[in-house]
This record gives structure tokens, sequence and C-alpha cells, in this order.
């Protein structure tokens, strides 16, 4: 199976990909079209945060990051819903649930819907963040497993 290397290109490829498609209607500036490659790298490294991996390391360093906001903020529902969400990566079997097509779609877009709800007026930005992200992930599957065994439901 491939590296984390090999992830991160195929993520790279799938934003060149997407990012032709959104230039005529977005415009973006530079910076808005780096923070789109990183999230593109991200879910190209987010399918294996349920083994000891590169994209694992970073996630818990991001949530690790966002749980002593929320503490120093003292937003306690949203950190203690994060601290459960946190542990269903190690408690998941690999090629489990965040090998599966269905969930990296429905993951990004159910958390987009839920920031959409409480930060309106980034909406359309956070949904082309997770555009980007959910780019990145299927790169990944279909790096893992090829395009029949990764539509499987």
């Amino acid at each position: 199976m491939p590296g984390y290397q090999t992830h991160l290109a195929g993520g790279a490829i799938v934003f060149a990909a997407v990012l032709v498609c959104v230039v005529p209607y977005a415009q973006p500036t530079v910076l808005i079209a780096g923070e789109w490659l990183l999230f593109s790298l991200a879910g190209s490294l987010f399918p294996d945060i349920d083994i000891k991996s590169k994209g694992q390391k970073y996630f818990y360093w991001m949530i690790l990051i966002l749980l002593l906001m929320l503490t120093y903020t003292q937003r306690f529902i949203p950190l203690a819903c994060l601290s459960i969400a946190a542990t269903i990566p190690l408690i998941s079997k690999h090629r489990g649930l965040f090998h599966r097509a269905w969930f990296v779609i429905a993951a990004p877009l159910g958390l987009w819907y839920i920031l959409s709800m409480q930060y309106p007026p980034i909406q359309q930005a956070l949904l082309l963040d997770m555009t980007f992200f959910i780019a990145g992930a299927l790169s990944h599957l279909w790096l893992d497993m090829g395009l029949k065994k990764m539509i499987r439901i």
C-alpha cells in the first residue's frame, strides 16, 4: 500500500484538478489557494488516522490545539463533543469506517453544516475547504483500493 508521501502526492494532484474547476467561479487569492492545498493534503492523510501514521500524528496535534483553545475560551460543550469524537479513531479498526467513501464525504459535510450554523458569514468558504478535504480523502481511498473497491457501500 502507498506510504504517506504517495498519499500527499495524490492530494496535491486532486487539489490541482479541483482548483482548475473552482477558479472560474471563486477566483481565489494565492493565500486561499494555499489554504485549499492544506485541506487537500489533510484529506489525503485523513483515512489513516485509525493507525499510527503521519495523518494520526497531525490529527491529534490539531485536536490538542483545539482542545486548549476551547478550554481557554470556556466552551465546554464543544470541548466535550470534540473529546468524544477524538476517541473514535482509537477504537476503529484499520480500513474500517475511515476507509469508506460515504464516511469521508459525510463527516466533513456534517462538520461543515454544524460550523456554518455557528458562523454563517463563512459558510461558502467552509464549503470550499471541505470540498478540497473530501477530494484529498477520496484520492487516498483510490490509491489504497482502486476505484471499484472505493465506491463499495
